[in-house]
């Protein structure tokens, strides 16, 4: 037992020795450079544990009924040690101590979250993962826009999370247990009180996801921050709510109804979500749409009923993290400092054209085109879902992905201008 809590949760305590360190740094006052290099030595140090535990096929109950290390636990952390790792490298000028600290805070968050086995660790998990990120929307912004896309996360997360304890209070009723497996086959079975549970559970992580409807915070939040902030928003936050949905309805198929909730708020993310936007001028307010569009197609796969949920989400988010990280990180490179407009980048090829072309390979896996890796990611979730007898969802899905190529070739096709217009001061 002893063991399995030092072994079993090393890169979690990697984390919290990372936290520990990064407090004395600010506290002494250490050049910014240290605390970057901290953070990228535990994040290589943290993958290496991981890869280790793989190796070995590893899994064990920590906690029974709370926390447990298996294959979701394992793969789920290391693509987010792995955003973090890319955000250290990424964004050499993101910050000092205190952005990596609050960064290292969130990312422990996920951690938790992927170690859940219970509605108590998942739920602290969901809160560590949340919190810091309303401080990060302001870190080194002041106040004006980035307070408000602050307030209006830390107000619907809020809401959020008022809606995964009532959720999490009913399920206790129910089974006399916190426990995520002894209520996950409730679910399946369907029922008026399970319906509920699953509602405001689900419910409360669609809106930290940024699903449509409930998405509201995405667009301000992304837009007010700065671009490392951005990234972790939309890389490590999205991806470790998402798993967290993994996480509560595990293998279990959805009811009728609960199936025909998620189909409509799916494919109402992703045609909303890349209609949006097709009208941004500002590239954090783009990535916010799109984001709620892959939101879409990240909870689509929630009605396959093969069993290859968890595979096709762990990939889903790999893919859509790391394209999602590189693109920022790209951006940043072509057009550093707070302007975000998108005729900034017009014929930036010719001034850097490697960043250009990782910004380009960026924005063509987000679209879904082969041979990227983005297309995969979408071809392993629509074949589960055709295989589960989901035909014509399937088919909507794909039509709605249509919709992205337009504003993601866009970008490409700013980056290879060779007569750029001179913008109005």
């Amino acid at each position: 037992m002893a063991n399995d809590l030092l072994y079993g949760l090393l890169p979690s305590h990697l984390l919290l020795g990372l936290i520990a360190l990064l407090m004395l740094l600010e506290v002494l006052r250490a050049s910014e450079r240290w605390a970057r290099v901290a953070v990228i030595a535990v994040m290589v140090a943290a993958l290496v544990a991981l890869a280790h535990q793989a190796g070995a096929g590893y899994g064990a109950p920590i906690v029974p009924g709370e926390i447990e290390i298996d294959a979701l636990s394992l793969f789920g952390k290391a693509v987010l040690l792995a955003c973090g790792l890319g955000l250290a490298v990424g964004f050499p000028g993101a910050g000092g101590s205190r952005f990596w600290l609050l960064a290292a805070c969130s990312i422990l968050g996920g951690l938790v979250i992927l170690d859940s086995a219970g509605f108590a660790s998942l739920f602290m998990g969901v809160e560590l993962l949340s919190l810091p990120a309303f401080a990060l929307v302001v870190h080194g912004r002041g106040g004006g826009v980035a307070s408000e896309g602050a307030f209006k996360y830390l107000v619907l997360s809020s809401v959020a999370s008022a809606l995964m304890l009532l959720g999490i209070s009913l399920a206790y009723g129910a089974t006399g247990s916190l426990a995520i497996a002894t209520w996950a086959p409730l679910l399946a079975q369907g029922g008026a009180h399970a319906r509920a549970t699953g509602v405001l559970v689900l419910g409360g992580l669609f809106l930290k996801a940024a699903v449509f409807p409930f998405h509201g915070w995405a667009p301000d939040a992304y837009a007010s921050a700065r671009m490392p902030v951005t990234a972790l928003l939309a890389t490590v936050v999205k991806a470790a709510v998402v798993l967290a949905l993994v996480r509560i309805v595990a293998a279990q198929p959805l009811d009728p109804t609960s199936a025909a909730i998620v189909t409509a708020l799916a494919l109402a993310s992703i045609f909303f979500g890349n209609l949006a936007a097709l009208g941004q001028r500002r590239f954090k307010r783009l990535l916010a749409y799109s984001s709620v569009a892959h939101a879409g197609y990240m909870i689509f796969a929630l009605l396959d009923t093969t069993g290859q949920r968890t595979g096709d989400l762990l990939w889903y988010t790999a893919f859509y993290a790391l394209a999602t990280l590189l693109a920022c990180a790209a951006y940043e490179l072509l057009c550093p400092g707070d302007d975000d407009d998108l005729a900034a980048l017009d014929g930036k090829f010719a001034q850097r054209p490697f960043a250009a072309l990782l910004l380009g390979f960026a924005m063509l896996s987000l679209a879904g085109l082969p041979p990227f890796p983005g297309f995969f990611a979408k071809v392993f979730v629509f074949r589960s879902v055709v295989a589960s007898d989901q035909l014509a969802p399937a088919v909507a899905a794909f039509a709605g992905s249509f919709l992205g190529l337009t504003y993601y070739l866009g970008i490409v096709l700013r980056l290879f201008r060779t007569h750029v217009q001179r913008r109005p001061a």
